[in-house]
C-alpha cells in the first residue's frame, strides 16, 4: 500500500495523548521525502517529547524516533539522534 508518510507518523504516536505538535517538515534523505515530526505529548499520564522521522524508499518503511522526557533532555539527545540518521544515510547510498 502506498500509505502517506502522515499516516505513518499518526500510527507512532497511537496510545499517547494529550499531543501537540511543535513542528513538522519534508526533509530530504536518501533521494525521497522523508517526514520530520516533532511532539509534546503524554503516555499514561507522563510527559513526553518526541522527535519522528518516518522514511519510505524502496518498497520498505523506515521510522526513526526520539523518546526523551522533556524539551531538556530532547536537546541534549538531539546530536547522537542526528548522527545516526546521518549513518543511516551512508549506508542505505551505498547499496
Amino acid at each position: 500500500d502506498d500509505i502517506p508518510l502522515l499516516a505513518l507518523t499518526n500510527h507512532l504516536v497511537v496510545g499517547f495523548t494529550e499531543r501537540q505538535y511543535v513542528g513538522q517538515e519534508l526533509v530530504p534523505m536518501v533521494g525521497r521525502e522523508a517526514l520530520r515530526t516533532h511532539v509534546r505529548a503524554k503516555l499514561d499520564g507522563v510527559p513526553r517529547e518526541l522527535l519522528i522521522v518516518v522514511l519510505k524508499k524502496n518498497g520498505c518503511v523506515f521510522d526513526f524516533v526520539l523518546v526523551a522526557p522533556d524539551p531538556e533532555r530532547l536537546d541534549a539527545e538531539i546530536g547522537a539522534f542526528e548522527t545516526m540518521l546521518r549513518g543511516f544515510e551512508m549506508v542505505r547510498r551505498t547499496r
